[in-house]
């Protein structure tokens, strides 16, 4: 297998590229969002416009995973000890976000076809593609020993717990929406 932590871009350069994964993977809805915002509050078209809806839909869900990404990695950093070995998993870590975002933007043209279902395929489809992604780049990286065999779960228990902590309530908050008819 290829060993993806061995060249590295620097992170300020992946931030970047996961911000403009967000960017696409959000762009969907966010054009729905801006258009019903521009229609009630009277925004102009030149702000509501998906150009605008590309790159303000990318803001939020970084903000989100820049901020589980820092504290899930330096708890673990202080809970095993082993800086390198971590650096390399959130690198890759990236590369699982992209690649699931990425997946993500595609399969959102659904929302074409059933968009009156937008926000729960919206609630639905982005922690389970999500969770696939993240579990099998975690397996990928025990199979590349980014970090040590003992304490490998320590490291998948805190990565996806806090995956599924935020995604849980990004889909609880979701469907709350949808159903009570804001979204």
């Amino acid at each position: 297998m290829i060993n993806i932590a061995k060249k590295k871009l620097p992170m300020p350069v992946m931030g970047l590229f996961v911000y403009l994964s967000y960017c696409a993977m959000s762009w969907y809805t966010m054009r729905g969002t801006m258009a019903y915002y521009g229609e009630q509050y009277g925004f102009g078209a030149w702000f509501a416009n998906d150009v605008w809806a590309f790159f303000i839909g990318g803001i939020f869900p970084l903000i989100i995973y820049e901020v589980l990404t820092m504290f899930v990695f330096k708890t673990v950093t202080v809970k095993i000890g082993l800086k390198n070995d971590v650096a390399s998993v959130r690198y890759g870590l990236c590369f699982a976000v992209i690649a699931a975002n990425i997946v993500l933007f595609g399969l959102k043209f659904i929302y074409v076809a059933a968009p009156m279902y937008a926000g729960i395929l919206n609630a639905i489809l982005d922690p389970a593609v999500t969770f696939i992604f993240v579990g099998l780049y975690l397996w990928y990286a025990f199979s590349q020993n980014y970090v040590d065999k003992t304490v490998y779960r320590i490291v998948v228990s805190h990565v996806m717990g806090a995956f599924i902590a935020v995604y849980g309530v990004l889909a609880f908050i979701s469907i709350i929406m949808t159903v009570g008819g804001v979204a």
